[in-house]
């Protein structure tokens, strides 16, 4: 009777096969679903940012490069230069011929500074980093905001 008991139990070849199919087909979408978050809790970003620096706003689009925009105290060129310790290369903008005679004669004009541009240091992490910084804002808005993308 034992022996009886033990072939009314058998699965099908088929169909345990089917099941694995299906166990593997949902361990592959909880971790898509898991992987991103948790490579962010023990990988942090590979993107410098300077200290006093506060962030305002994190935008992930359907399409393209996600960014982070900050605002910090510090003035525009000395950001640049923090991304250019950081291993980044910048390019400057132009700037007035008489810095104190073009803010006279327009307060608050925001103006482009530099666009720095970076690899992280561990290739997990993405294939480089750009920072756009301006400067002008009003002291409650800045004065300094930086936006940074990560690729």
């Amino acid at each position: 009777m034992d022996s009886e008991t033990t072939r009314g139990l058998r699965i099908p070849l088929w169909a345990g096969l089917l099941g694995m199919v299906a166990a593997l087909g949902v361990a592959v979408l909880i971790l898509s679903r898991v992987s991103g978050p948790l490579y962010g809790l023990m990988f942090r970003s590979g993107i410098p940012v300077p200290d006093g620096a506060v962030e305002i706003e994190h935008v992930k689009p359907d399409r393209g490069a996600a960014y982070r925009i900050y605002r910090t105290e510090q003035a525009g060129r000395e950001v640049a230069a923090f991304y250019e310790a950081a291993g980044g290369t910048c390019v400057y903008s132009v700037a007035p011929a008489n810095p104190d005679l073009a803010d006279s004669a327009q307060p608050d004009q925001v103006r482009s500074v530099a666009r720095c541009r970076g690899r992280p240091d561990n290739a997990a992490r993405g294939n480089g980093w750009e920072v756009f910084i301006a400067e002008g804002y009003a002291p409650d808005e800045g004065p300094t905001i930086f936006r940074v993308y990560e690729y």
